[in-house]
């Protein structure tokens, strides 16, 4: 393929984000699956074999995550995280512990995988996708408490169950007297990156003053956001949690700080410390960031690899997910017959899709050689499919219901 047609084909898919984010505007139909449908065409037009995207789909996973994630830190405000993290832990418990327990019963038992095999798929598919909630919450008309609690929950579970699978994949070849530490290490992998990005985001309040008025103030950000991402995952922590709360620190740090001690002048980094350019330029890179992280999923996707067995353990797997969501939200977030709180409701259980992180963890537990895993991709990629169908019918939904 010459270069002039590949770059003719970016330029289409980033106008296709464009067009879509500009549909979702007027009819408030997410521009998902617009997306997910340009990636298949893409591939099967440019002949990309199946391997090479999913020897790709780790670091584009991992970069998409970390720059979504650092989006979400800095518009999220520290007051309202402090109100709601009660329900968040509520909700993210409650969720990603259900939905792991339906989906192992379901494919242990319903499809006879192995104990080991089944787990690794429940933990893959249990989790939200913080890089499709975030951005399509904040188009969404609802209550800021609901979500701060969504932008919150879906980052903490992808986290969660990275955490979860590669622990689970490093002990298998550690050995079976080893399982007792999967918690204490998730544990400290979460505590490790809340120091590492407080720390991170601390001190680059400091160089944001010093380098106020300067120039490619936001690349030396960028640049900042890859090593808090890089040194967390050096200490085995969470990188992409380390990366969410650097963002936060140094986004809310003059706030608290002012807060903490009068004295402290506050300068906060929408103003002077370059903190609106920094906001608008990741804002552009995340749409860029966005648009090809969707077209990514669709090129994951081989219809050549779909059985009906695989289409049935996918659409059972998301029955029972939904089943799961909906028991978690009505225990940790609705308790009166308030409308309000109905209509939050329906959107703390509409906003459950999966993406690139749960197709990124189902193609590890191949990689690391467990034979009878390699289908693993096709169910995960089907369940990130009828999420994000069910998301994109369903907004209009939950806004008409208001």
């Amino acid at each position: 393929m010459t270069p002039f047609i590949l770059f003719f084909m970016f330029a289409i898919v980033i106008c296709l984000g464009f067009a879509g984010s500009w549909m979702f505007r007027l009819t408030r139909i997410p521009d998902a699956l617009l997306l997910i449908g340009a990636g298949l065409i893409l591939r099967a037009l440019l002949k990309v074999e199946i391997e090479i995207v999913h020897t790709a789909a780790p670091y584009f996973g991992a970069f998409a995550l970390l720059v979504i994630l650092f989006e979400g830190g800095l518009h999220l405000d520290f007051e309202d995280m402090l109100k709601s993290w009660r329900k968040t832990l509520k909700l993210l418990a409650l969720s990603f512990l259900l939905s792991f327990a339906v989906i192992f019963v379901v494919v242990h038992f319903g499809f006879h995988r192995p104990s080991l095999h089944s787990a690794l798929l429940a933990s893959a598919i249990a989790c939200t996708s913080a890089a499709i909630v975030i951005p399509l919450i904040r188009e969404v008309k609802t209550d800021p408490a609901v979500r701060t609690v969504l932008e919150l929950e879906s980052s903490l579970s992808d986290a969660v169950a990275v955490l979860f699978t590669v622990t689970v994949l490093q002990l298998v070849r550690g050995g079976a007297e080893m399982v007792d530490a999967i918690g204490p290490v998730i544990f400290a992998s979460l505590t490790g990156a809340l120091v590492v990005g407080i720390g991170a985001g601390l001190a680059w309040m400091w160089v944001l003053k010093k380098l106020s008025g300067q120039p490619l103030l936001y690349l030396m950000t960028f640049a900042g956001m890859l090593m808090v991402y890089s040194v967390s995952e050096a200490l085995h922590s969470s990188g992409v949690f380390g990366v969410f709360v650097f963002a936060l620190t140094f986004s809310n740090g003059p706030k608290v700080l002012a807060k903490l001690f009068p004295k402290f002048k506050r300068e906060p980094i929408t103003d002077e410390l370059g903190g609106a350019d920094i906001k608008r330029f990741h804002a552009e890179l995340t749409f860029l960031v966005r648009t090809f992280f969707f077209v990514f999923l669709g090129m994951l996707f081989d219809f050549r690899e779909v059985s009906w067995m695989l289409l049935l353990e996918g659409v059972v797997i998301y029955v029972v997910v939904l089943l799961a969501r909906a028991v978690a939200v009505r225990w940790s977030f609705l308790r009166t017959q308030d409308p309000k709180s109905w209509h939050g409701a329906k959107v703390l259980f509409l906003f459950m899709p999966r993406g690139l992180a749960t197709a990124v963890l189902a193609t590890l537990p191949a990689a690391y050689g467990l034979h009878g895993t390699k289908d693993f991709v096709t169910v995960a990629v089907l369940v990130i499919l009828f999420t994000n169908l069910a998301i994109t019918l369903g907004v209009r939904w939950v806004e008409k219901t208001a």
